[in-house]
This record gives structure tokens, sequence and C-alpha cells, in this order.
């Protein structure tokens, strides 16, 4: 990802919250040079959508800045682990910030492609957890090669045949709903019998045998066809407490009985309080909205990967104090998880398991999925309207994981505060949360909003934000896309604890020194500025920080980019016109520099 101070701020306090990095987050302190990262990076290159490492926070002084002297020599050390200690090389970008005013070299590491995937350090490839790396097991190998063969000939576990499975094995309730189900959705399976109807869903095969999505989702007893279609649920115990887990439960039955059962399990582990509704009646609180729980835990158990490598794996449940966690086998497939819940970011790993669960009933009558890929914009949605925050995504290519935050966005003296300077406003949970960060000296902007309260379009973040504006609870600064929104002058003295101050510089580490006036290279000889740009584009470059750097203006930067490009030395990484388009010199590019040059990247 292309960082902003905005959201390098929320990072930073982030970390100084929960007191350590993050799957996908590693900070270093590199006060003494450039540490060894060589795990790391291969880690990151080995998680489908890369990771972070920060340079210049030292985690045992509360992530606080140390100081670096020397960013050039830092960023030379990282690009050289990158491209001879791992294999093949990872792809690293670069960015120079300034944390309470000291200076921090944030590295993003793109992930591999999945052909070219698993990277190997030292001969051992390197997969993240928690905030740690680790030596992927033969298993976690096996199904990296397998994702590999479905990505060109899908294997379709969810169809194959249950040997030695008939009729009798499915439950005689759940097939009597099923069947009623599909026949109100289909005119055509209104005609059909009902062993006609089960074999045209895919239950049945033809041979008579159940399908593997038949029998998890319509079976008696799926567990003894297959143990690992069930699920683990715990409660952590703090070293030293004398037992290691509590309310531990293996949870079995067919889907409907498994999401019934979890969601009893979790409302039996969280806390509940009293409310009352808009009558004034009392009713039962939860701490984490269950709707959002269930649709959470419903796309672990239809999602999870069902080939026979996984055989072993469970879908695991896991309460700490601060945030619930469920993980299923395997990764995601066909979207990332930055797409999630936004239009279009819906793929059915198992599509057959998909289809029968849209017409499987549970005890209430309600399905185990809607089918329009909604439920995870709909878990969004429940966790922001209770003021918590956004869940997060973790896939590491063989599992995936989503932390629930017990935690809500704001403290109680946030809520006092909130109570007093915005009283009967009628704000929404996100403009409650967005006053609470500027009360902390959060800035935001337009894209920041979207991308901490997706799903939220343009046009709905800039209404949020310009609500404030009208109530003269915040002020904006600055034109169209350069606009951002601070916390209003009057209560400015109120704020406290007050976030990290972060800045982006953009030439924090020299560039290569382009050619004495007179002397021409490959570059200036395709255009005028050429020799200026060439110098520039060993690392990726946005047309901003182009003109920033060279005085050009926009339209004489993209004249010599075009002129660049079509010369091939030059690519495009983006799409014409989108602000966050960076270019970079092509390997043909990079052959043309000079070989001392070369060194310096």
């Amino acid at each position: 990802m292309r960082w902003t101070k905005e959201s390098l701020q929320e990072l930073v306090v982030e970390l100084r919250s929960r007191r350590g990095d993050t799957t996908t987050v590693e900070v270093k302190a590199a006060a003494g040079g450039c540490p060894d990262l060589g795990e790391t990076l291969c880690a990151f290159a080995n998680m489908p959508e890369g990771g972070t490492i920060i340079l210049g926070l030292d985690e045992s002084a509360g992530f606080r800045p140390v100081g670096l002297s020397n960013l050039a020599e830092l960023e030379r050390g990282v690009a050289a682990q990158a491209r001879t200690g791992v294999a093949p090389p990872v792809r690293c970008d670069f960015q120079t910030f300034q944390v309470d005013g000291a200076p921090v070299l944030v590295v993003d590491v793109e992930g591999l492609p999945l052909h070219d995937r698993p990277a190997r350090h030292g001969g051992q490839s390197f997969l993240r957890q928690s905030d740690g790396d680790y030596v992927m097991s033969q298993q976690e190998l096996a199904q990296l090669e397998l994702l590999k063969t479905q990505a060109v000939r899908p294997t379709n576990p969810d169809r194959q045949p249950v040997p030695e499975t008939s009729l009798g094995d499915l439950d005689p309730d759940l097939v009597r709903a099923f069947i009623a189900s599909a026949r109100d959705a289909s005119r055509r399976l209104r005609e059909a019998s009902d062993e006609e109807l089960l074999q045209l869903t895919g239950v049945v095969t033809a041979s008579g045998e159940l399908t593997l999505a038949g029998v998890y989702a319509l079976g008696r007893y799926p567990q003894a066809f297959s143990p690992s279609l069930s699920i683990t649920a715990a409660v952590p115990q703090p070293p030293g407490s004398g037992v290691r887990t509590r309310d531990l439960q293996h949870l079995d039955g067919p889907l409907p009985e498994l999401l019934d059962r979890a969601m009893d399990w979790v409302r039996r582990n969280t806390r509940t309080s009293i409310g009352y509704d808009e009558r004034g009646h009392g009713v039962d609180l939860t701490e984490l909205p269950m709707r959002a729980v269930r649709e959470i835990v419903a796309n672990a158990l239809v999602h999870r990967n069902l080939d026979g490598i996984t055989n072993s794996k469970r879908v695991e449940i896991r309460l700490y104090d601060d945030k619930l966690v469920i993980t299923s086998p395997g990764g995601l497939w066909g979207v990332s998880g930055r797409q999630l819940g936004r239009p279009g970011g819906k793929s059915a790993v198992n599509p057959l398991l998909y289809d029968l669960c849209t017409l499987v009933r549970m005890v209430d009558g309600s399905r185990v999925i809607e089918g329009e890929g909604g439920g995870i914009r709909e878990a969004l949605q429940a966790l922001l309207a209770a003021g918590l925050r956004p869940p997060t995504f973790v896939d590491s290519g063989v599992q995936f994981t989503v932390l629930v935050w017990r935690h809500t966005l704001l403290s109680d003296s946030d809520l006092d505060w909130l109570g007093k300077v915005a009283p009967g406003a009628g704000l929404s949970s996100e403009q409650r949360a967005i006053l609470a960060g500027m009360r902390h000296g959060q800035t935001w902007t337009n894209s920041s909003v979207r991308a901490q309260f997706g799903p939220v379009d343009s046009v709905e973040a800039r209404r949020m934000l310009q609500q404030l504006v009208d109530l003269d609870l915040a002020r904006a600064s600055g034109v169209r896309g350069n606009t951002t929104y601070a916390l209003a002058r009057r209560l400015s003295a109120s704020k406290v604890n007050e976030a990290p101050k972060v800045h982006e510089i953009l030439d924090a580490v020299p560039e290569p020194a382009a050619p004495a006036r007179g002397q021409r290279t490959p570059f200036g000889t395709l255009t005028k500025h050429g020799d200026m740009l060439g110098a520039l584009l060993r690392r990726p470059r946005t047309i901003k920080e182009l003109m920033q750097l060279t005085g050009l203006k926009e339209s004489q930067v993209r004249y010599a980019l075009r002129r660049l490009i079509d010369a091939g030395v030059v690519a495009m990484q983006g799409a014409q016109g989108l602000q966050d388009t960076r270019y970079e010199l092509t390997e043909t590019g990079r052959a043309l520099t000079s070989p001392e040059e070369a060194t310096d990247d």
C-alpha cells in the first residue's frame, strides 16, 4: 500500500495501544544500522498482500522514534537484502516520514504473485503469524502448490463424492426444509421429485453417493466422514494461571448446527448489559453485535478450504481480552482482503457449497447465507453502529483470519467529551469516531475516512466531514482532493493524548546526481528532461512527487514520461489519471544506468 501521513499516524497510535507489532507490520529501531530482515522480507513476500517494515521506532520505548542518522544507507541495506537475501527477489517501495520530528523509513514489501511463491531465505520459506515469522510446514507448502494447480485447473473439492455415503446419511429435517426452499426458489425444481431435486442441486451424485458439500451442509453427522468439518472454540488463559484454556469446545454436526452452536458459545463467553429500547422496555445488549459475529463465522464455515490437504485443519474461534479471532483453513480466493465488504468484493471458494447454503435453513427458518455477497458489508456496518473498530482481515495464503475487536472506538473520556461538545447533534457512529480522533490531534481526509469506515464512498465521506464543519466542530483546510479536516479551533484547547505528528519527506534519501550540463545520457536523447527523470525514477514516483522534486510543470512531466514509456525504459504502475499511479525504470531502463548508480538502489 502507499502510506499517507494520516494512515501512518493511525498505525503508530494502534502500535502504541497494542504494545506490539502486528501480522502485517514489523517495527525495528535500526539505531545501529540496517538490521537483518531476511526472514521478515521472505515472510511478507509469501503473504498475498505483503506487509510493511518500519525502521526508526523503538518498540521497547513505546514505539518512540530513535532519530535515524543515515536514511540512504538504511534504504540501500534493505534493498540489498530484498534483492540478494530472498529468492526470488522481493520488490520494496520506500517512503520517508517524520514522526514527532524524527525521520522514519517505511518499507512496503510487495507480496509475490502466486506462481512465484514460496519465497525462500537461507533455503527455508517463512510465513507471518501474529507478530513473528515462522518456517512454513510441509503441509503449508503443499497447500501453496495446490493453490497453483487450482489457479489453472480448479479441483472443486465440494463436488467430490464421499465414498460409502447415501441418502440415509442426510438429516431428514434439514433435507425437508432444503427441498421446500429450493422449490420456492425455482420453477424448474418444483416439477422434480425429491431424489431428482437433490441430484440437480448437487447434494447427491448420479451414482447415489453424497457430495462433500451435501454431507457438510445437510448430513446427520459430517464428522464421521471428515472430522475436520468442525469448530474448535476456546478462551485462552494468561501464562501462569495454571490452565491453558477455558470453555474449550469441539463443536460438531452439520454446517447450520455448527453456526448455531458457535453463536451460543460466543454469547456465553462475552458480556451483556441491560439497555432500553425506544419504548422504554429493558433489553439485553451484547458486548459484540451478534449480527456481525454471525456473518463472519458463517463466512469462515462456508468459505473454508475443503481440499484433502486441509483434513487436519478446523475452523478455530478464540476469545481474548481485546478481540475475537476466527480462523479458517485456506486463504482468500479470487478476491483480496482490501476488497472485502466493497462492491464486487466477493468470490465463492466452494461454489456448490455456497449455492446450497443459500437454500439451507437454520432452526429459526433463516438462511445460512443470503447469497448476495453482502455478509461482510453487514458485519462492518453492525460493528461501526456499535461503536467498535472495523475488523482486521489477515490473509496468509494458507489460512484466513478475522480479528473482531472487543474494545470500543471511544474511551469513557471521549464519550464524556462528546456529550459536552456535541450534545444533541445527532452524529453518526462514524462521525463520533472521527471527532474523537480529532480530539487526539488526528487530521482526516476523504480517503482516510473511506479507508477507516468502508464501505463508504467519496460522496458519503465528504458529507460526514462537511457536516462536522457546518456544526463548527471541525475546520477544513485546502481545496478539492487536498482538503484536510481537523478539530475546530474553539475546541482545540481540550485535546488530550495527542497523536504523533507525522509528515512525509519526499526527498529525504539523496538521489543519484543528474548528469552535468552538456552531458547526455540515453534518457536525455529521448526527451529534454530525460536525464533528470531517469535519475529520480530508480524508485517508484507519482507525478506529484516528480513535480515537487524537479520543479517541472505537470504537462512537462507527463510529456517526458510518455516519451520514456514509449521507449520502454519507464513503466507505469496503476492507471492513467489516478493520483497514486507511480512510474519507475524498467529493467531495460536500469541497464542504461552506470554500474556505480545501480548499486545505490
